[in-house]
């Protein structure tokens, strides 16, 4: 497998709960880029309040709704990056609902970010559970790990 050039990966917690920690994520996220062979000039992870992701969500998905992820691919001449947009407060309601740990769920909206990348599309029915199985495998290996 031909292992992607490293990235420079930001990690920015724009949410006003500032004990949250993203450092934490960066091994993560360099075994999934490598996994699916992920290569980007830079990767940025943003963590955000709910209205913050609705606002983005409205604006370029044309969708006045919240969400819990955003990825967007940006790319010029040859310089590809990407941005991750993730609702800490979905995350946390997320988190109850399946009965995991924020951080947990924090790092599978991580995942499904970078898959989203890679491009898998979970529009469908079928790709929607491709890319679940591929974010609990992720998780698995990263918390055992």
């Amino acid at each position: 497998m031909k292992v992607p050039k490293k990235s420079k990966i930001e990690l920015t917690n724009a949410h006003p709960d500032k004990s949250l920690s993203l450092e934490r994520y960066r091994d993560l996220i360099d075994m999934v880029m490598t996994q699916e062979n992920i290569s980007l000039k830079s990767l940025h992870v943003i963590t955000v309040e709910d209205e913050y992701l609705r606002a983005l969500h409205r604006q370029f998905l044309y969708k006045d709704s919240f969400t819990d992820v955003l990825t967007f691919h940006l790319d010029e001449e040859d310089q590809r990056e990407g941005e991750i947009y993730i609702s800490v407060d979905q995350a946390k309601l997320n988190a109850g609902v399946f009965g995991v740990e924020v951080r947990v769920e924090i790092a599978r909206l991580i995942i499904h970010g970078l898959l989203h990348l890679k491009g898998y599309d979970d529009k469908e029915y079928s790709g929607e559970q491709q890319m679940h199985q591929l974010e609990d495998e992720y998780l698995k290996r990263f918390w055992s790990g």
